[in-house]
């Protein structure tokens, strides 16, 4: 009985805690390339990435920092990645959040959740529209982070496992 009480007792809150623990505080760094992308460098690319961080900064007020790139593939793709850290209590919902908080920019169709594989991150992704060319914009939250990317030429499924593959490599651990 002691022991069923201890475990009760320290190994929940510990249990509930760890997510947390894990994914806060974090911090984000836009390598210049990732794998066969490159990161857009030229005015226009770096002026569009300021307004995006500017619309996160006014979307997430309590954000720590905000983060945004333009990236590109020699094949044409592009994928626009964006977001901000900073401590979120509610992951699943602020994921929701963002995909309707685009909805309208990008004529999103109903979002659909995708697996991430990690204790307290959510992601969703939905089909839409950017400058007539059909995309997906995929968003992913942990308690840490907020993150989403823009993709154009990839299914749903594809764009969520580099929204993934993405934000592990763009948003770390602070130290």
């Amino acid at each position: 009985m002691l022991l069923l009480s201890i475990a009760c007792c320290c190994g929940l809150p510990l249990w509930w805690f760890q997510p947390i623990s894990n994914q806060y505080p974090a911090r984000a760094s836009l390598p210049d390339q990732i794998d066969s992308m490159r990161l857009r460098q030229d005015e226009r690319s770096q002026a569009a990435a300021e307004e995006l961080k500017s619309r996160v900064r006014e979307s997430n007020l309590l954000a720590e920092d905000t983060f945004a790139g333009i990236y590109t593939t020699s094949d044409g793709k592009r994928v626009t990645l964006f977001g901000s850290t900073g401590l979120r209590f509610s992951p699943e919902s602020d994921a929701k959040a963002e995909i309707d908080r685009l909805a309208g920019e990008y004529a999103l169709k109903e979002s659909v959740n995708v697996e991430t594989g990690v204790r307290g991150r959510y992601a969703r992704c939905a089909v839409g529209q950017a400058d007539g060319d059909s995309v997906v914009v995929c968003t992913s939250a942990d308690h840490g982070s907020l993150t989403t990317g823009v993709f154009t030429r990839l299914s749903v499924d594809d764009s969520g496992r580099l929204l993934n593959d993405l934000r592990q490599r763009v948003v770390l651990p602070k130290s």
